[in-house]
């Protein structure tokens, strides 16, 4: 089996990805060739008014990395511990982009079952687009 330090830098390498956003800290050492931004969010969250202020400031800062990433042509790849936060992130890039938060919020469900399913992310994923939109 692989562990998380030896799966990432292969599956970066394999699929030859340039860009790496991390949600949350990660002791994974990835290629000097690889770009890489890491927010500092804690590895449990609950989806609540403190973390909700949390990802008003630092969702900016992940957006903007992956619209530059994006636009050199790198592939990206985002990780996070948690499928909520992960979720949340998805749905931005896809708002971001010019959906609707509803409609962000379904494509994303049908990509990635788990994204929403713990207690609180349902909800808590508009609070954050909303947020993030006004």
């Amino acid at each position: 089996m692989m562990t998380p330090q030896v799966a990432l830098p292969a599956l970066m390498h394999e699929h030859q990805l340039l860009a790496l956003l991390q949600l949350q800290p990660s002791s994974t050492a990835v290629s000097a060739s690889v770009t890489a931004l890491q927010l500092p969010l804690p590895i449990h969250l609950t989806p609540d008014e403190a973390l909700l202020q949390q990802l008003a400031q630092l969702l900016p800062q992940a957006l903007s990395f992956a619209a530059q990433q994006l636009q050199l042509g790198h592939k990206l790849l985002l990780t996070a511990a948690d499928a909520g936060l992960l979720g949340v992130m998805m749905a931005e890039l896809l708002a971001s982009n010019g959906a609707a938060p509803v409609h962000a919020v379904a494509q994303v469900r049908s990509m990635y079952d788990a994204a929403f399913a713990d207690d609180g992310w349902d909800q808590f994923v508009f609070d954050v687009l909303y947020r993030l939109q006004g």
